[in-house]
C-alpha cells in the first residue's frame, strides 16, 4: 500500500474518531498551536485575545512563527499540538513524521488572495516559460504554481525554480533576482506596493482548490476531542465577531500579521472565512477539502497518483467520511 493511500485511510478513519471518541478529563495544559502570518487563519488572534476559547472551556495558546514550513516543523518535532495550515503541510507532516495530523477545522479558502507576481513585460501565464519563478519550498506555492502553468500549457520543467522564504520575496524582486513570485498577504501587499509587478494568477482562477485548516495529531484528536469541540466554537465566536465589528477586529488581527485595517479590508475581498456552522459543507464527500486533497497529491507525487486517486475517490464516497458529517 502506498504512502498516499495509507495517509487518506488514516484521515478519514481518524475524522471518525472526533466523533466517537469518549470525552476524556481535559488536562490543564494549553492547546499549542502553531500559526503564521495569514488573514484566513488570524481570526484565532482574535478568538484568543476576546477570550473565546476561554468562555468556551479550553486555554489555547497561539505559537506565533514566521512561515509555514516553520509551523509544519515545529509539529512534526511535536513543539506544538496543532497548525493551521494549507493543505500542503498536513499531507507533508504525515509523510515526514509519525505525528499524524488530523484535520478539525476548514479555516478558510484563498478566492484570490494567493498570487503569481511577475515583472510588468510578462502579461500571462504563457509567458513564464523560462523565466525564474520565486517562492517558499515545500509549501502550497508549489502547487499554486503547478495549476497556473497548467492553464497556460506549460509545466514545471518549462521554469526555474528559485527557493526563497516569503520574507525573502520582495528583496529578490527588487533585487531583479527573479522574474516572477508565488506569494500571499501580507508579503504580496508590500511586493505589489513597489509597482514593480503585475498579478497574472490568482487563487480565483481555481475556485474552492486552496483551502486552508487547522489540524492536531492523532493522539490529541483522541484525547482533547472535547477541546477541539471548544476550539472550533472559539472560532465560530470570532467569525461573528469580525462580521459585527470588522474595525475592532482588523486593528486587533492586524497587530500580530503586520497588516492595516485598509489592507486587511482588502485581503478579505479574495479569502472566504468558513464559520462554524458551515463545517459541514466543506468537509462532506466529494466536497473541496477532498478534491483539494486529491489534486495536491496528484501534482505532488505523481507517480503514485493514477490509481490511488481513483480509489481514494469511491473511498470517499462510501466511507465513514461520510457518515460522520452527515452528507452525501
Amino acid at each position: 500500500m502506498s504512502r498516499t493511500r495509507r495517509y487518506y485511510i488514516a484521515f478519514v478513519g481518524v475524522l471518525t474518531a472526533f466523533a466517537l471518541a469518549a470525552c476524556s478529563e481535559a488536562p490543564s495544559q494549553p492547546l499549542r498551536v502553531g500559526i503564521n502570518p495569514w488573514p484566513g487563519y488570524a481570526p484565532l488572534f482574535l478568538a484568543a485575545e476576546k477570550g473565546f476559547f476561554a468562555d468556551e472551556g479550553v486555554e489555547v495558546e497561539l505559537v506565533e512563527l514566521s512561515s509555514l514550513a516553520d509551523v509544519r516543523r515545529a509539529f512534526e518535532r511535536g513543539q506544538i499540538d496543532g497548525m493551521a495550515s494549507s493543505l500542503v503541510e498536513v499531507l507533508d507532516a504525515d509523510r515526514n513524521s509519525d505525528r499524524a495530523p488530523m484535520i478539525a477545522l476548514v479555516a478558510d479558502y484563498s478566492n484570490g488572495a494567493d498570487v503569481i507576481l511577475s515583472k510588468r513585460s510578462i502579461t500571462d501565464i504563457a509567458a513564464l516559460k523560462g523565466q525564474r519563478i520565486g517562492l517558499e519550498p515545500g509549501s502550497l506555492n508549489r502547487f499554486i504554481l503547478a495549476r497556473a502553468l497548467d492553464q497556460g500549457g506549460l509545466t514545471m520543467d518549462d521554469v526555474e525554480i528559485v527557493s526563497l522564504p516569503q520574507v525573502g520575496l520582495q528583496e529578490a524582486v527588487e533585487a531583479g533576482t527573479v522574474d516572477a513570485v508565488v506569494t500571499y498577504p501580507p508579503i504580496s501587499t508590500g511586493i505589489e506596493q513597489t509597482g514593480l509587478v503585475a498579478q497574472v494568477f490568482s487563487s480565483a482562477d481555481i475556485p474552492g482548490e486552496v483551502v486552508d485548516v487547522v489540524s492536531f495529531n492523532r493522539e490529541t484528536a483522541s484525547r482533547r476531542s472535547s477541546n477541539i469541540d471548544a476550539f472550533v466554537r472559539g472560532w465560530g465566536r470570532a467569525i461573528d465577531a469580525m462580521r459585527a465589528d470588522p474595525e475592532e477586529s482588523y486593528a486587533l488581527i492586524g497587530r500580530h500579521i503586520g497588516m492595516s485595517a485598509d489592507e486587511l479590508e482588502e485581503a478579505y475581498q479574495g479569502i472566504e472565512l468558513i464559520s462554524a456552522d458551515r463545517q459541514e459543507e466543506f468537509l462532506r464527500s466529494r466536497g473541496p477539502l477532498a478534491n483539494g486533497i486529491l489534486s495536491l497529491s496528484a501534482i505532488l507525487w505523481p507517480d503514485e497518483a493514477d490509481e490511488d486517486t481513483r480509489a481514494v475517490g469511491r473511498f470517499f464516497g462510501e466511507s465513514a467520511y461520510v457518515s460522520w458529517t452527515g452528507s452525501e
